[in-house]
């Protein structure tokens, strides 16, 4: 599918509904489009289906295409030319089959437990290395024109367990490990970071004003879009307050539970949920559809 393109924030906007605004943050189910992740087409700004796409090692779901080299390895030449290449062919595979985002780089799990069975999507242990090839990775995907996610979001650190866990951390260690390569991932303009499944302290991660509003949003300046690990979100009205703009893939795994949407709508309509954050989601997702990031209005 091509490329699509999206009017100025301002004017579509004004043109859209409600209803147009929760599709946009709202995907369309599990299984149920080309991606591993699906927004409908919003016919009033002429606004394409997005296509999400895993993921770490290249396109995930499809036929004649590249497995890239993982990112432990990638890291390991210590060459940040290469592992910029790396992520350009990577985004130049992605555009080429018509997906719009890919899910890629990872710095979480960073690495720390060398059982952890995701560790090879990463760059190692080194929150300074990491750093650096989250964002040469970001930078070579992006310019290709494809848009990049970093993941996830935040002290994801193991596969067992990980829809149930409470990950904890002080302070100092959350700066200056496992925040340190999404500080990197911001700076180099990555359009999105994906929230983990793990609680962070006690409160899961894509509902956790103090990750994703206080460190992400405000701290770091993130003005690209959250959406949630598949399945990874477990209220409406708390979702939507603390940060998250976008929910994937819209759907439990089973189609059965769906927490925004129509939920969404009633939240707002309700008062619980402001329209002002509505809005905010959509400018923020909106940008998705843009060749190259341009961050929230």
């Amino acid at each position: 599918m091509p490329l699509p393109t999206r009017a100025p924030s301002n004017a579509a906007l004004a043109k859209l509904s409600l209803n147009d605004k929760v599709n946009i943050v709202t995907g369309v189910g599990w299984d149920k489009g080309p991606c591993v992740g699906n927004t409908p087409a919003i016919n009033s700004i002429s606004y394409p289906q997005l296509c999400i796409q895993d993921g770490p090692l290249g396109i995930r779901f499809g036929k004649s295409v590249n497995a890239f080299t993982p990112g432990i390895q990638a890291a390991s030449t210590w060459d940040r030319a290469l592992i910029r290449e790396r992520g350009k062919f990577m985004g130049e595979e992605t555009k080429g089959v018509g997906v719009h985002v890919l899910l890629s780089p990872v710095a979480g799990p960073l690495g720390k437990h060398p059982a952890g069975g995701r560790n090879w999507e990463g760059f190692g242990a080194d929150p300074y290395l990491q750093g650096i090839a989250m964002a040469e990775t970001i930078e070579g995907i992006q310019g290709a024109g494809v848009q990049a996610n970093a993941k996830h979001f935040i002290l994801n650190e193991q596969e067992l367990n990980r829809d149930f866990i409470s990950s904890t951390a002080d302070d100092r260690t959350m700066h200056e490990l496992y925040l340190w390569p999404f500080a990197d991932a911001v700076h180099a303009n990555v359009a999105s970071v994906m929230c983990s499944y793990n609680k962070i302290n006690g409160t899961w991660a894509c509902e956790n004003d103090g990750i994703m509003n206080k460190l992400l949003k405000q701290e770091l300046g993130f003005q690209g879009y959250v959406m949630t690990d598949w399945n990874a979100q477990h209220t409406t009205q708390q979702a939507a307050n603390t940060g998250l703009d976008m929910t994937m893939p819209g759907s439990d795994f089973n189609g059965g539970t769906i927490l925004w949407g129509p939920k969404l709508s009633q939240a707002v309509n309700s008062g619980q949920v402001q329209q002002s954050r509505v809005d905010d989601m959509r400018q923020c997702a909106g940008n998705a559809q843009d060749q190259y990031p341009r961050g929230c209005p």
